[in-house]
């Protein structure tokens, strides 16, 4: 089991066990307006991260001691590719991660039965995540979406069976937009898709925040975002055996209060990511920073996927040859 039961009170195991089922369901209580207990003084997790700037809020929580007044005991474990990442969990290594649903159920189907037990980011009006950004030297001749309807198909860096290349096929749809309007060039690494955009090597390239701040700055300009979508875009999934509902309702109280923390003092947290590499220093001052209020919930957080949403997910991945086959949208997220 990867939970950890610790307590170095010399009082018998039954009464220490008992006043830390106590003190850890007042805590929870307190911190997510009703939604469970921790069971434990000290529930450790190992939670895999990946350098984007949507997991600030799990860094928040980590910074601002969050996740200890919550009861549990949590070391993020900083990656550089969902790949890696991925290889953890197999091995063992973790007991959840933050991702998006396309590495949730990938997983899934390689064996690792999780589920979902908040989402980190989610499309909304009036923030951008993601963004088609048209590079310097195209951004006259490309002004608008409208542009990519005209003349010769358009070049676009991307990169295949990623949420990059989910978000293409939604805007696609969403703006019926032939798909041979588009002509989809593979480079998986960002870093290089960036280089390529702005040397103008490339016309466009759909880009997550802050990246596409940053070529706005430098000349770019955005044909396209993602506010007018309603998608679970990073979530924080866990091993359906390394935790129980309590612990799932405590972490859950930890990441709300670490988003009400952040909504507070953007400035502050914004240093913070710059300090973890989740955000270039050149981007900094152009990003706009998450919040989660606008979503109206109860708990402060973002709304966890629908099983629409896991369906819809699944199945561009089974069209895309991704799986073969996909557990029922109930099971992949925690009630």
């Amino acid at each position: 089991m990867s939970l950890q039961f610790r307590s170095h009170s010399s009082q018998p195991l039954t009464r220490r066990f008992q006043g830390a089922l106590k003190r850890a369901a007042l805590c929870a209580a307190a911190l997510c307006c009703g939604l469970g207990a921790a069971s434990s003084e000290a529930a450790a997790l190992r939670i895999g991260t990946l350098p984007a700037s949507d997991a600030v809020l799990l860094y928040a929580a980590e910074s601002e001691g969050c996740f200890t007044r919550a009861g549990l005991e949590v070391t993020l474990v900083p990656f550089r590719s969902a790949v890696e990442l991925g290889a953890a969990m197999r091995a063992g290594e973790l007991d959840g991660h933050y991702g998006d649903l396309m590495n949730v159920l990938l997983q899934y189907a390689g064996g690792i039965p999780q589920a979902v037990a908040v989402t980190a980011t989610r499309a909304h009006a009036g923030t951008r995540n993601f963004a088609l950004l048209a590079s310097p030297k195209a951004a006259e001749r490309l002004q608008n979406f409208d542009d990519l309807r005209k003349g010769a198909p358009v070049e676009t860096a991307m990169s295949s069976a990623t949420i990059i290349d989910y978000l293409l096929t939604r805007m696609e749809e969403t703006e019926n937009l032939p798909a041979d309007r588009l002509k989809k060039i593979e480079i998986k690494q960002i870093p290089i898709r960036l280089q390529l955009l702005l040397a103008g090597k490339m016309d466009t390239a759909l880009l997550p925040e802050p990246l596409a701040s940053v070529v706005e700055a430098k000349g770019g300009r955005t044909l396209w975002d993602d506010s007018n979508l309603a998608e679970p875009l990073a979530v924080v999934a866990f091993k359906k055996t390394a935790v129980t509902e309590a612990v799932v309702a405590a972490l859950r109280g930890a990441l709300s209060e670490a988003a009400h923390r952040i909504e507070s003092d953007p400035v502050k947290f914004r240093r913070l990511m710059v300090e973890k590499r989740l955000l270039p220093p050149a981007g900094a001052e152009r990003y706009v920073m998450p919040k989660w209020s606008v979503f109206g919930t109860k708990d402060g957080l973002a709304p966890l996927p629908t099983e629409a949403e896991v369906e819809r997910v699944g199945a561009w991945m089974l069209g895309k040859g991704m799986v073969k086959a996909l557990p029922p949208a109930r099971d992949v997220v925690f009630p």
